[in-house]
């Protein structure tokens, strides 16, 4: 069971329907994760390149936070979070969409909405302030959510997790993210929002 989301669902969005996707994802992960004969592998080798993440090429997903800066008007600032429907809102520029939608989209996006509003030319900062949690499943000792970081690894996030099971495969996992399932080794890098299952001895 998924824990920790209420979800607000608006008509026609199809930002919620991608995050939806990204929740059956996990959902089937649990599911699997719960069950006696656990995952195997999917004979498709993980990136071993890392995530681009902390530039204006990032693309947001929910569960990110974003810092906003209006140079010049400090009460226009705010911090915000992704939310299941897939926005972010900021005063005086309302609702603005931000899953797969990178950082420099949502500034471009916030400056239009000022402009047009209030401001003759604002200028607009927005830096990702938090990222989305990665998951951690399977033969570990604290299965759970914990906080992405910087150059986390497979190994980094089982050791998050409380370290390895008795029964657990030392260097064999696999990687759900919503577009792709890779089987992973100790040091595969990890972007936001991933969830590890960490297999079975054998499995």
């Amino acid at each position: 069971m998924i824990t920790g989301f209420e979800l607000h669902r608006s008509s026609g969005d199809m930002p919620f329907a991608r995050w939806m996707v990204s929740a059956l994802v996990l959902a089937g992960a649990l599911a699997i994760a719960g069950c006696e004969g656990g995952t195997t592998s999917t004979g498709v080798p993980c990136p071993s390149t890392k995530a681009a993440i902390g530039g204006l090429e990032y693309k947001l997903g929910v569960g990110d936070k974003v810092r906003i800066t209006v140079v010049g008007q400090p009460e226009l600032g705010s911090e915000a979070e992704v939310d299941a429907g897939g926005k972010i809102v900021i005063a005086l520029a309302g609702e603005v969409e931000a899953v797969d939608h990178t950082v420099a989209d949502i500034q471009a996006d916030i400056t239009r909405k000022l402009k047009s509003n209030i401001l003759v030319d604002p200028r607009v900062s927005v830096q990702v302030s938090g990222y989305r949690p990665v998951t951690v499943l399977g033969q570990v000792r604290q299965p759970g959510r914990y906080p992405f970081s910087f150059g986390l690894d497979v190994r980094g996030a089982t050791a998050l997790a409380g370290g390895l099971e008795r029964r657990a495969s030392p260097d064999r996992s696999v990687i759900f993210r919503p577009a792709q399932t890779c089987d992973a080794k100790p040091d595969t890098p990890l972007f936001p929002g991933d969830t590890i299952e960490v297999l079975r001895r054998g499995g």
